[in-house]
């Protein structure tokens, strides 16, 4: 090959990767690193028989950050009424996590991100959550 077409190439390859970092999706920055059933969840006030009490039905997850970027997270987990547990939107720096949960969970969650102060993408309001979501 000689040598224009191989600086040709070069350049090309370069565009391309650059075009493509472009387009990076933020979501892919929020991965789950762990999740449990019945942990114990200071917030949670369900109680059984003689005043006790259950976290039997406690669903928590753990998200985290992880790319290099800072990102806005909203997150929402269901209960197992039909209704979406919303959670303020949170800032998360490269690496940090934060937690989510239901006190009757059914395991399923739901969550938007946005590299912070993007003003071309907006999170949902909880009222949003809830009504475009309700009982699925």
């Amino acid at each position: 090959m000689n040598p224009k077409k191989t600086f040709l190439l070069i350049i090309l390859l370069l565009i391309a990767f650059w075009a493509g970092a472009q387009d990076q999706s933020y979501a892919d920055c929020l991965t789950k690193t762990t999740s449990k059933w019945g942990a114990r969840c200071e917030k949670c006030e369900f109680y059984k028989e003689n005043y006790k009490r259950d976290f039997s039905g406690t669903y928590q997850i753990d998200l985290q950050n992880s790319c290099s970027d800072m990102i806005e997270v909203k997150v929402a987990v269901q209960e197992k009424n039909g209704t979406w547990r919303t959670f303020p939107i949170r800032a998360l720096g490269p690496k940090e996590s934060m937690n989510a949960f239901a006190c009757q969970g059914t395991g399923k969650y739901m969550y938007w991100v946005r590299r912070v102060n993007d003003p071309e993408i907006v999170l949902p309001s909880d009222q949003e959550i809830l009504t475009a979501y309700n009982s699925r």
